[in-house]
């Protein structure tokens, strides 16, 4: 664990390396996973007083962590570092807007292969496209509570998409594109929309 939902939020992080969940948590103990950070994303923004989330390291994770007074000074010294904040933090929003239509107006396959698709793009830094091979560190559960699914509609999903030909599933959690304009077809276009 790296922060708790509810204590002072008196830092930034930055994942330079692994993979971080992003956990929230309702007042009779029920759990969501809103979100996954990558290398190059933030969390815990310092802009409230106390974290709205955990952030629990789902493989062996390295963090740039600022303090608000640091931050603040580098945003002193460096005012292109705050058009770079803005820009990640809308990014994020976006991101958060395409999550709750992903959750409400899509099907178990759709989110899936979304999800897998997203996270790919994500975890290449730079290149436009999903590559064809992609490890997934976290367990289909956390794959489940992040889409609103069961973990049996994930299994069920893979499974099919394998059937289909479009993946393979492969040791470790690797997951390889056989198809991927099939893929991207069943995620609603080109580009991938959750974080």
């Amino acid at each position: 664990m790296i922060i708790c939902e509810g204590e002072p939020a008196t830092s930034i992080f930055n994942v330079t390396q692994g993979v971080v969940k992003l956990v929230r948590s309702s007042s009779d103990g029920r759990t969501q996973i809103v979100g996954f950070r990558v290398p190059g994303e933030f969390f815990a923004t310092p802009a409230f007083e106390r974290h709205t989330v955990t952030a629990v390291a789902v493989t062996d994770v390295q963090l740039c962590r600022f303090s608000r007074s640091r931050l603040a000074g580098l945003l002193r010294e460096y005012p292109d570092l705050l058009a770079r904040l803005f820009e990640m933090s809308s990014a994020q929003l976006l991101a958060s807007e395409d999550q709750v239509f992903l959750l409400g107006r899509r099907t178990a396959r759709e989110k899936v292969v979304t999800f897998l698709l997203d996270f790919s793009s994500r975890t290449l830094l730079g290149r436009p496209e999903p590559q064809r091979l992609v490890h997934l560190p976290m367990a289909r559960v956390d794959i489940a509570d992040f889409l609103g699914l069961t973990i049996e509609t994930v299994s069920r999903v893979l499974s099919s998409l394998v059937r289909e030909g479009l993946i393979t599933v492969g040791i470790s959690r690797s997951v390889r594109f056989v198809d991927l304009p099939a893929l991207m077809s069943i995620a609603g276009g080109p580009e991938p929309v959750i974080r």
